[in-house]
This record gives structure tokens, C-alpha cells and sequence, in this order.
């Protein structure tokens, strides 16, 4: 696969994007841990909502390298 600097940049900039995504996932699952196991019902159901969201974001971003990591390599290809 012979890829130009422009199409080298571009790859790398996606996987950042999907290395991103994973570690805004995983540090949302562990920053929303002590809210989660709360025994109050307001900063569990917190917790949840920000674990949703978190998670959510980091599949996007993630998503969105991982979109643009298969352009570049069929662009590439053809």
C-alpha cells in the first residue's frame, strides 16, 4: 500500500481519533464508577447518564477514525 504524505497524515489522524475514542470510553467507565456505586439514587442514575454519554461519544469518535482509516487505505489501494 503506497501512501502519499497527505494520505499518511490522514491515517494517522484517524487512528488518533479511534485510540481517542477508546480512552474517552475507558476513563468515562472509570470516572463514573464512584457515582454508579453510590447509594443515593440521584448520583447513581448520574453516573449512568455520564457513562451513557461517555460511551456514546467514545463509540463516535472512535467510529469516525475507524470510517476514515478504511477510506484512506481503499483510496490508497485504487
Amino acid at each position: 500500500m503506497e501512501l502519499s504524505p497527505e494520505e499518511y497524515g490522514a491515517y494517522w489522524r484517524a487512528s488518533i481519533r479511534v485510540a481517542a475514542g477508546g480512552l474517552v470510553a475507558f476513563f468515562g467507565i472509570r470516572l463514573t464508577a464512584a457515582l454508579r456505586t453510590h447509594p443515593e439514587i440521584g448520583a447513581s442514575a448520574l453516573g449512568v447518564i455520564l457513562l451513557i454519554v461517555l460511551v456514546l461519544v467514545g463509540t463516535f469518535v472512535a467510529m469516525l477514525g475507524l470510517a476514515r482509516v478504511v477510506r484512506t487505505a481503499v483510496d490508497a489501494e485504487t
